[in-house]
């Protein structure tokens, strides 16, 4: 044989052996079983100082859970641990602390009868404060309302707003922010004689 019969033949097996074989479905699912997930755990924010963590029994069953969020200015993360009677916690939902870039901030998370309210402030001058009331009921977390209150010392009133939302907080951050932005809110404009500027 002469040489270039020799390297024809070499290069069609190597071109055949390097295409690519089609990928079942079953193949499919065996690559997505061997793929790494990463976990997340309470202890990577336990003692870490971009994060608050506050423990109350969210989801009414008697049980302790564990609420992770960005401290102010260092992002918009809120995840939710719910506890079990072994002391482990178990994430249940990564979702959003309504903290918006340049706007407000978050400023506390308290527990409630039903579940847990967030608390977001106007960090500059003026007042605007808003509430989101969170149900952790039956193990879901629903955001049921948003309660704002803001002023304008100008005008001389307080205005207070509320949306009744009913969303759950698993759905992502564009779906939660179009269902806000689409829902009306009832407003009352309260007059003062002497309008007090707020913190």
């Amino acid at each position: 044989m002469n040489k270039i019969t020799i390297l024809v033949l070499l290069f069609s097996f190597l071109l055949a052996n390097c295409q690519k074989k089609p990928i079942l479905k079953n193949d499919r699912v065996q690559a997505n079983n061997t793929e790494k997930v990463q976990t997340i755990n309470l202890n990577q924010y336990t003692n870490n100082t971009n994060y608050f963590i506050k423990t109350f029994d969210v989801n009414k069953d008697g049980i302790k859970d564990k609420i992770v969020s960005h401290n102010r200015y260092l992002g918009d993360e809120l995840l939710l641990f719910l506890g079990d009677k072994d002391s482990n916690y178990n994430l249940a939902i990564k979702s959003t602390n309504f903290s918006e870039d340049g706007g407000n901030q978050i400023t506390d998370i308290k527990e409630k009868k039903e579940g847990f309210e967030i608390i977001t402030q106007f960090p500059d001058r003026g007042y605007l404060q808003n509430t989101y009331f969170v149900s952790g009921i039956n193990n879901k977390l629903i955001l049921k309302k948003i309660q704002s209150e803001s002023e304008s010392w100008q005008n001389g009133y307080t205005e207070k707003c509320s949306q009744n939302i009913n969303i759950d907080l698993k759905k992502s951050i564009a779906e939660l922010s179009k269902v806000i932005g689409n829902t009306k809110k009832n407003c009352t404009k309260i007059y003062n004689k002497q309008s007090k500027i707020r913190n």
